[in-house]
């Protein structure tokens, strides 16, 4: 039986260009993040968060910024941007959520309707909306 109050929390980031501009990029990919409300995250978030606290941090996370040492990251250490790194790792194993990627490689298109067809068929393909 279908629970009708059930909802799903989804979070979407792309990268890479939509469009076809000179200097765009080749590739355009899209991230589905799916949480089932239901299956409560209480648990991993305070974890995640005391780990962000030892680290002495309280900022939004973003990866390659924190990898590269760029942005808000320059000016912290190797060990405190390694254990920003190891939280988000921990938080992600530990937490129920799925993950899909779509990554379309925009050399073999040459248009956004091509672009657009192929992100519906990868989307009905994989079943992402389908928890």
């Amino acid at each position: 039986m279908i629970n009708i109050k059930q909802r799903l929390n989804i979070f979407i980031d792309e990268s890479g260009d939509f469009g076809f501009v000179n200097g765009s990029s080749e590739l355009y990919d899209v991230s589905f993040t799916i949480h089932e409300s239901d299956n409560s995250i209480v648990d991993e978030l305070e974890y995640l968060n005391k780990r962000l606290k030892k680290a002495n941090y309280d900022g939004m996370i973003h990866l390659a910024d924190l990898v590269a040492k760029r942005g808000e990251y320059s000016n912290l250490n190797f060990e405190q941007r390694k254990d920003i790194f190891w939280a988000i790792f921990y938080f992600s194993k530990r937490v129920k959520v799925k993950i899909h990627t779509i990554v379309i490689d925009k050399r073999y298109k040459n248009s956004r309707v091509q672009l657009n067809r192929e992100l519906a068929i990868e989307l009905v393909q994989k079943n992402i909306f389908l928890v």
